[in-house]
């Protein structure tokens, strides 16, 4: 063990590089892999099947399949790494009954769009600001809430979080979002967005995506603790992590390349004057509290 620090990191995609590229969960060159993982004293990963709009049409098939590429490679997990297995696009929810189904394959998040509307909900590039939450997808967040499943809210547009925010009995998580005051973007939340996940219980990965950052051609280390403060100034404290969209993204802060560097974010936060009960929180004690009993 190189640090310290416990890690929880609310979404990745690298369960995509193992299925399409066969890349190892145990060692690999992508942003995040088993071995990395176990140089922190403890670390809960959340691998995301993302289901992108070229697999929609056997959506569920796609879901499968990345489970499948997960279990096959489970066996090699170190003792101090964890998963948690979610959904990232809700195309293959087709039935009350394949939504039980996912979570008895392990499935205990799912975000019910990507970006796009589907038949549950409107995504964040939905044009039309009057779509939101289909009848379907107000069933399906109910069920959600009935077998122990968390909605994850980040691909959402406004209008389908707020239907969302007005029907769910359960905590609400943005597992890969960051703040739209500070960089103005349809995939980031609004203040009034982010305090009603507080009002929730629920929590806010960050998103490490310069796009999301910054409306500059460059970022660091310093421009994700700027969305950590902000949410923290709104009283956040118990509802920030991370979510570092490790290998769903195409670039990445400077000084951040894939898992080996998360220590440097949280020693930044320490230099900054954050206390280590306050920084334990965001490294993962946040989202331990909101998915402990999934």
């Amino acid at each position: 063990m190189k640090h310290n620090y416990s890690v929880f990191d609310a979404h990745s995609d690298t369960l995509c590089m193992a299925r399409d590229f066969g890349a190892s969960l145990a060692e690999n060159n992508c942003h995040a892999d088993f071995s990395r993982m176990s140089e922190y004293a403890d670390y809960t990963q959340v691998f995301a099947c993302f289901v992108s709009p070229a697999h929609r049409s056997r959506a569920a098939e796609r879901v499968v399949e990345l489970l499948d590429a997960f279990y096959s490679r489970e066996k090699t997990m170190p003792k101090n790494v964890h998963a948690i297995l979610s959904i990232e696009g809700g195309d293959g929810i087709r039935s009350i009954s394949s939504l039980r189904c996912f979570y008895r394959l392990g499935v205990r998040i799912a975000a019910l769009t990507w970006n796009y509307s589907n038949h549950i909900a409107s995504g964040a590039y939905e044009k039309d600001e009057r779509r939101g939450l289909t009848q379907f997808g107000a069933k399906i967040v109910r069920a959600m809430n009935e077998i122990g499943m968390l909605v994850d809210v980040s691909h959402l547009n406004r209008r389908s979080f707020f239907d969302i925010a007005k029907i769910t009995s359960a905590p609400m998580i943005a597992t890969h979002s960051c703040s739209d005051r500070l960089c103005p973007h349809p995939r980031n939340l609004t203040d009034e967005q982010f305090k009603l996940i507080v009002e929730s219980g629920g929590c806010v990965g960050v998103n490490f995506y310069p796009v999301f950052l910054s409306d500059r051609h460059e970022c660091g280390i310093d421009d994700i603790i700027r969305h950590i403060d902000r949410f923290m100034e709104l009283g956040g404290e118990n509802n920030v992590g991370i979510g570092t969209d490790f290998d769903g993204v195409d670039c990445l802060p400077q000084g951040i390349e894939g898992v080996q560097d998360l220590y440097k974010l949280f020693d930044r936060l320490k230099d900054m004057g954050y206390s280590d009960e306050v920084i334990e929180k965001i490294t993962h004690k946040n989202f331990k509290r909101v998915t402990e009993n999934l």
